[in-house]
């Protein structure tokens, strides 16, 4: 019987843990035009409204390369995420600092 227990305690902290190491992230869209990379490597948009948006990266199943100078000025349609990241110092250590950022899950031109 105490075997039986145990297995169920067990069974259950595991559910429990699963449970609360989900992170939900919230997907956002919006249209904006590529402007440029900036010196910092954020990738800089313009929505209809005149608002600069700053991404700080590309998820890496992304095909379009926001290097390439032929997609400068282009509009595109964006889905980002949220995400947090660790803060380096000028050696790459990590600071302990950190900073919530935007990065692109979908990129699709707009024709």
């Amino acid at each position: 019987m105490k075997t039986l227990y145990r297995v169920a305690l067990l069974l259950f902290i595991s559910a429990s843990l699963s449970f609360t190491s989900k992170t939900i992230l919230k997907e956002n869209t919006l249209t904006a035009t590529f402007i440029e990379v900036t010196e910092d490597d954020f990738f800089k948009f313009i929505d209809a409204d005149k608002k600069e948006i700053l991404f700080y990266d590309v998820h890496e199943d992304i095909e379009i390369s926001l290097y390439d100078d032929d997609n400068l000025n282009k509009k595109f349609m964006i889905t980002w995420v949220e995400k947090e990241i660790e803060l380096t110092d000028e050696e790459g250590d990590l600071t302990g600092e950190k900073k919530k950022v935007k990065s692109i899950t979908v990129l699709k031109l707009v024709k």
